[in-house]
């Protein structure tokens, strides 16, 4: 090594030396003399400062102080200079190029060390230094390492692998001391890389007294080679000598079903699988393949009582629910159990209705009190089929809980989570901090899922069409044939208007080919069926329609609304064509006997405070006369509902966030009043509208608490919109049969 020394100030002196760490980087090694205060902070200076530049302090066995450097030197010899923090210079040494400099004499340092030293100073190697210089391959860098490892820990215990969990993923077990305290890091060590793992583990009961068993996922594409395992923790250092990766068992399967007693181990797992390419499925699989055994405390007359039912990891957390029976005060709570045994409370969002279970030897319905909570987490649990709960007693015992394996498939999940509270139980509280991030959640998840499988075009694409028609399909098929004739027999929208047909439930799908098919034969309407790979919802279905729109005018339009004569998309087209300011029209819509459906859309509060959708004038004759003046209204029905596809564009379409279908329709219309715009109702555009019969055949909809939720959620988001619009339309939402009319046209209908 070449360096000049230069003589400290005072009675001692200490030399700078300079080492290979790797043969870009060096490494600077000066002994802080006794003379100077203890603690002092020290830097080196160069002409042309190289970055980075790191440097760690650390204790040596003496008493002393060591400073190191790394730095990345120049191709050729350079002046450097140690100084004080006030800048007056300690020591002037030149620093020579990295290669040509020794390598770090490992052993050396180690052992002037004290043992603090010698963990700070691997722990500095290993994270910051390798980092800051991009070390992770560098076989000198990784020689250096290993000698530490070497010097420090010649002996080190073995590590084993349990199984292959995914192509160069390993599942390695070894035991470690309670005494390294909570682990920071996991390093994987070889002949050429030095590699950080991830640094979930799992910790529980060894065999060997004194020491805690470890698990954790080993990556590597090199499995022969042995390897070393290093954990960094608050206590010191673990090392781990990993001859090979040769599994123990032949393959996750096999070592899966053996593990019902190791539940957080399980856990662990199915964890690290979610975060892998096609994990979900295979931890899913292994989860149904080998469940673990439900548990519940039956009910009794003395004793407290819990069952788990529902247990749902979603991404924000956990949404639990069952029963609780407690005849003597001494139930203190239920907890949920993390894959270390740590147990989470569930009493931070809780709601509380009846209920009833069933006695497990007559079947005999018994009174209990029903519960759903929500447990935040900023981890995911992952596609986990059954978390493990407890029930906690006053005493401080705990009785385990485990429920049957639950749904993971977001819209099994979603439909789940609507049948966890009775419609009747359904208020506020049980939305606000429990279902409602719940079902956030799994729509997010959902959304995920949801693409267009492929079109069909029948007949040649109408060239520039002046309006788009949007009409989402979902099992029911029942008034196509009837809706597709009242277009095919209007003039002005078979020369203007392109139709696109939206399915929703795939499953139907060579029905409604066949059935467009012979339509298309028999009215020479060109069309575009849209189909999606599985059913996301109203609002999804409608937005992946108006992706394919190329009209000025975008019509929303329900499969269950059919035209009573031509001419309805002209009267409704033509005033957004001409007024700038107005944003949305919709028609009137009547029954199959005549009487009104719709006549405009307006807002009321239920008993709870919710505001709730209504319809003018619903189930009044057709030809009431409120209903025939054309006026703008606080909102108008998606069933069918005209605007310009610029304007839709401008507010994002659909929310996609109700369940299933409902409230889109006076969300966007609240979203276009926002642009500015009006909402407004024409008379004269008359059509038959069935109602709902295609969500009647959603069970998850009707059996559910959806439309509360739905209901619920629109108002949290509108609640100061519509309390504002609505005084003005105070009177006809009365039904009084006094049509307040907001620059009201002459236009009456006939």
């Amino acid at each position: 090594m070449t360096s000049d020394r230069s003589k400290v100030a005072g009675d001692g002196s200490s030399f700078a030396q300079a080492f290979q760490l790797c043969s870009e980087v060096a490494v600077v090694v000066w002994d802080v003399p006794a003379q100077l205060p203890a603690l002092g902070k020290f830097t080196l200076a160069m002409q042309s400062q190289p970055v980075p530049l790191v440097s760690m302090t650390l204790p040596r066995a003496d008493g002393g102080q060591c400073v190191l450097w790394a730095i990345k030197p120049g191709s050729e010899a350079e002046d450097a200079q140690i100084a004080a923090t006030d800048g007056s210079p300690l020591q002037a040494f030149a620093l020579q190029p990295a290669a040509r400099l020794p390598l770090l004499d490992v052993e050396t340092l180690l052992g002037n060390l004290s043992p603090a030293g010698c963990v700070k100073f691997l722990n500095n190697l290993l994270t910051v230094w390798r980092s800051a210089f991009r070390l992770s391959r560098n076989e000198l860098f990784s020689s250096v390492v290993e000698d530490a490892v070497f010097t420090l820990v010649p002996a080190p215990r073995l590590a084993n692998s349990v199984c292959q969990i995914a192509p160069g993923r390993y599942l390695v077990e070894t035991d470690i001391s309670p005494e390294l305290g909570e682990i920071s890091g996991i390093y994987a060590i070889g002949a050429s890389s030095v590699l950080p793992l991830p640094s979930q583990f799992v910790a529980g009961n060894s065999s060997e007294p004194g020491w805690q068993s470890c698990h954790f996922i080993l990556d590597t594409l090199q499995p022969a080679r042995p390897i070393h395992i290093m954990f960094l923790g608050k206590g010191g250092i673990a090392v781990r000598n990993l001859p090979n990766c040769n599994p123990r068992y032949p393959g996750l399967q096999k070592w899966w079903a053996e593990q019902r007693g190791d539940s957080g181990l399980r856990e662990f797992v199915v964890r690290q699988l979610s975060n892998l390419p096609g994990g979900t499925a295979a931890a899913t699989d292994l989860q149904l393949r080998a469940p673990l055994q439900a548990r519940q405390v039956a009910r009794s007359r003395m004793h407290a009582a819990a069952e788990i039912d529902l247990a749902l990891s979603l991404q924000g957390g956990l949404l639990a629910g069952g029963w609780t029976n407690d005849p003597t005060s001494t139930l203190a709570g239920i907890d949920c159990l993390n894959e270390d045994g740590t147990a989470l409370p569930l009493d931070g969002n809780w709601y509380e209705f009846p209920a009833w279970s069933r006695e497990a030897k007559t079947n005999a319905k018994a009174e209990v009190t029903g519960f759903i909570a929500w447990l935040p987490l900023d981890e995911p649990l992952g596609p986990l089929l059954q978390p493990r709960f407890q029930m906690r007693l006053a005493s401080g015992a705990v009785k385990p809980l485990v429920p049957k394996p639950q749904p993971f498939e977001p819209a099994a999940q979603r439909n789940r989570i609507l049948r966890a509270v009775p419609p009747q139980h359904a208020v506020d509280d049980a939305f606000r901090t429990i279902l409602a991030p719940a079902l956030q959640g799994a729509e997010r998840e959902l959304g995920k899922t949801i693409r267009v499988d492929h079109t069909k075009d029948y007949g040649q694409p109408r060239q520039a069409p002046l309006v788009s028609i949007v009409v989402p399909l979902y099992r029911v098929l029942d008034f196509l044939r009837f809706q597709l004739s009242g277009m095919a027999t209007d003039p002005w929208l078979a020369e203007n208007a392109e139709i696109i047909f939206v399915l929703d439930s795939p499953e139907i799908e060579d029905e409604t080919k066949h059935m467009l098919g012979g339509l298309h034969i028999l009215h020479g309407l060109p069309m575009k069926l849209v189909v999606m790979n599985r059913n996301g919802g109203y609002a999804r279905a409608c937005n992946a329609g108006t992706r394919f729109a190329r009209g000025t005018v975008l019509v929303m339009l329900n499969s269950d609304v059919v035209p009573r004569e031509p001419g309805w998309l002209q009267v409704l087209s033509r005033p957004l064509l001409e007024q700038p300011k107005l944003g949305a029209i919709g028609p009137k819509l009547i029954f199959e006997d005549g009487s009104l459906q719709h006549a405009g859309l307006y807002f009321g509060r239920d008993q709870r405070g919710i505001w709730l959708n209504h319809h003018f004038y619903k189930g009044m004759p057709g030809r009431y006369s409120p209903a025939q003046v054309a006026r703008n209204v606080p909102g108008i029905t998606g069933a069918c509902l005209v605007t310009r596809r610029e304007t839709y564009e401008r507010v994002d379409g659909y929310t996609e966030d109700y369940v299933i279908g409902d409230y889109e329709d006076s969300d966007l219309c609240l979203k276009i009043r926002r642009l500015g715009l009006q909402i407004a109702y024409e008379p004269a555009a008359c059509l038959y509208h069935f109602e709902r019969r295609s969500i009647r055949r959603s069970q998850d909809y009707m059996r559910g608490v959806a439309s509360q939720y739905n209901a619920w959620l629109h108002t949290q988001r509108w609640e100061d919109d519509i309390a504002a619009l609505m005084p003005a339309y105070s009177d006809g939402a009365n039904g009084t049969g006094i049509s307040i009319e907001i620059e009201a046209t002459e236009r009456n209908a006939a």
